[in-house]
């Protein structure tokens, strides 16, 4: 018994470490890359990554909400967004 508590806290131990790295590279929020250059910093930096190549219109807003919401519960996850009409790459 005592050899699975050891166990079950070095994993705790281990997840909090990685919440902690997580949070410090920008996880948990939904933000903005202001230029283009950037993105590929910001994205090779974290394994997962999600992208919203917006627009100023209607349907992105919406989608912005939903992803702000869904940053928050996947803290695993890097959610960021960029304007595609300012960026042409």
């Amino acid at each position: 018994m005592e050899a699975l508590r050891e166990k079950r806290l070095q994993q705790m131990k281990k997840m909090a470490e990685k919440r902690r790295h997580w949070i410090s590279l920008g996880h948990g929020d939904y933000s903005e890359i202001p230029v283009e250059k950037d993105f590929f910093s910001v994205v090779k930096a974290s394994d997962r990554v999600v992208c919203h190549f917006y627009r100023d219109n209607w349907p992105c807003k919406v989608m912005d909400k939903h992803l702000s919401i869904l940053a928050k519960q996947h803290i695993e996850t890097r959610f960021v967004k960029i304007h595609a009409e300012k960026s042409p790459f």
